[in-house]
């Protein structure tokens, strides 16, 4: 049997269609699975943040009270799978701490997202204890899917772990509701879609927005939109998306990527430094080294009647290889 821990869910980041995706594939596929999802309303994110970090904490520990019930009664046996939507779990080493006093055979999978091993997260701030809790889940994990190969290496060079148990798998991007907004009259429309924080670097924006209209003496009429700081419902977002030519990031820190995902599926041209996950998942034609490149690369992207739609990975392919039964064993 498999025991699902997803994470709570919180509009806007891709929690609550990992979720509904993931439930829908275990049940096409008829797998055996209890979903340990506490039935308490998530309050809205603070001002400003993308995780409320004492709601999460609630959520999680409620998660674990779950699970250790589930142990007492003994609902868990030798051969389940524990597998968690965010490994990065405060209260997981308990499930290792049942599984030693109760000798019960379970696996300890899940994905991990991200962390203080890298360099530019902003929770590297806290790696002077983090970094202690997180080699305790790699210690106690039997397998840990990572959304790239950038961050599968990460870890490998700042924290102890067994390499055999970190899997790139992609994650799963919906594209399902995006194809009603496709095949849009493209307009001069450039996005940033990052968060509005340090390790965006949402600023160059503005300069990029600067720069682009002194080269082309404003001609181009080009409108730049941060779309965090518009108040648009979902449908309006992807129809902005499915509008725009050309999507702009200058991340820090980026471990996937699911809003660049879902603008180049829209349409939109990719303007990416080449760094982070990027080199992995866009042709080099689409990357730049210096802030001057991404300038003329988004001049080029206004002008240009070229159409991209790429799809980083299809939601079975990796659910085919978190859930397969070769996972499991």
């Amino acid at each position: 049997m498999l025991i699902y821990v997803p994470l709570e869910h919180i509009e806007g980041r891709y929690t609550v269609h990992m979720d509904r995706d993931i439930e829908a594939y275990l049940n096409a596929q008829d797998i055996e699975y209890v979903k340990v999802m506490p039935t308490t309303e998530t309050p809205p994110l603070p001002e400003g943040q993308f995780l409320n970090a004492a709601f999460t904490s609630k959520f999680k520990a409620m998660q674990i009270a779950e699970i250790s019930a589930m142990f007492e009664s003994n609902k868990i046996n030798d051969g389940d799978t524990i597998f968690f939507s965010d490994i990065w779990f405060p209260g997981i080493e308990s499930i290792a701490y049942m599984k030693y006093f109760t000798k019960k055979d379970v696996k300890i999978t899940g994905i991990i997202h991200a962390g203080s091993f890298t360099d530019t997260d902003f929770v590297r701030d806290m790696e002077r204890w983090a970094k202690n809790f997180e080699d305790i889940i790699f210690d106690i994990s039997d397998t840990i899917y990572c959304a790239s190969n950038f961050i599968k290496e990460d870890i490998i060079r700042k924290r102890i772990v067994d390499p055999n148990k970190l899997v790139v798998s992609g994650l799963p991007v919906d594209y399902s509701g995006l194809d009603y907004h496709k095949g849009q009259t493209k307009e001069n429309i450039v996005i940033f879609n990052g968060r509005l924080c340090d390790e965006k670097q949402p600023w160059l924006f503005d300069e990029l927005e600067k720069q682009v209209n002194e080269k082309t003496n404003g001609n181009l009429n080009a409108r730049f939109v941060k779309t965090q700081e518009e108040n648009l419902s979902k449908g309006e977002y992807y129809s902005l998306l499915g509008k725009s030519k050309a999507i702009v990031s200058y991340a820090l820190q980026e471990n996937f990527g699911f809003g660049v995902a879902e603008a180049v599926y829209l349409g939109c041209k990719p303007v990416l430094p080449n760094r982070l996950v990027y080199p992995e998942l866009y042709p080099n034609t689409r990357l730049f080294d210096r802030f001057d490149e991404s300038v003329d690369m988004v001049i080029e992207a206004l002008i240009s009647d070229m159409v991209i739609s790429q799809v980083v990975a299809e939601p079975n392919d990796v659910f085919n290889i978190w859930f397969s039964q070769e996972a499991n064993n």
